[in-house]
């Protein structure tokens, strides 16, 4: 099971743009993919345990495994690379 983590603050500026992007294209290329949003407010010990210090933050996990990580500025372009290569290596 693929799932991609974001995380996200109501502050956040850059994640109220990057977001509703970044989402959209994954759940398009990607609809399989489990998509799991975190308010690091809301959701501080969870934020703490996965080693989030800046914001945004997207983990891209397989079968619970970390494989992933892009923090504070990528591009929606580069974490569609990612699934893409982890899809290619699980077929």
């Amino acid at each position: 099971m693929t799932e991609l983590i974001y995380f996200t603050s109501k502050t956040c500026g850059v994640c109220k743009v990057l977001k509703p992007k970044l989402l959209e294209a994954v759940q398009e290329n990607f609809p399989k993919v489990d998509i799991r949003l975190v308010d690091v407010e809301e959701e501080a010990a969870f934020t703490g345990q996965s080693m989030v210090f800046t914001l945004p933050v997207v983990i891209i996990k397989v079968d619970d495994k970390e494989m992933y990580r892009f923090a504070r500025s990528f591009s929606v372009y580069e974490v569609l690379e990612k699934l893409k290569r982890l899809r290619t290596l699980s077929s």
